[in-house]
């Protein structure tokens, strides 16, 4: 979990550096370098530390549908 940690805040600060300084025009090309920077962390972690570390994401079905994704498109 140190190591996951580490690695979110040394992005968070690169982001942060490249966005101070006047390389800031290149910050959307830095921030999809975190994309591939995530999918090779499955070299580290294995499947399902990730999915740990990544969080909750459940789904209840039990829940009432979202009004706006039920409701339909005009036209």
């Amino acid at each position: 979990m140190h190591l996951f940690t580490f690695v979110q805040i040394f992005c968070l600060s690169v982001l942060w550096i490249v966005k101070s300084t006047k390389a800031s025009l290149a910050f959307p090309f830095f921030l999809l370098l975190m994309i591939p920077l995530r999918a090779q962390m499955k070299r580290v972690f294995t499947p399902v530390e990730l999915r740990a570390l990544d969080g909750d994401q459940v789904i209840d079905d039990d829940d009432e549908p979202d009004f706006y994704a039920e409701a339909p498109l005009p036209g």
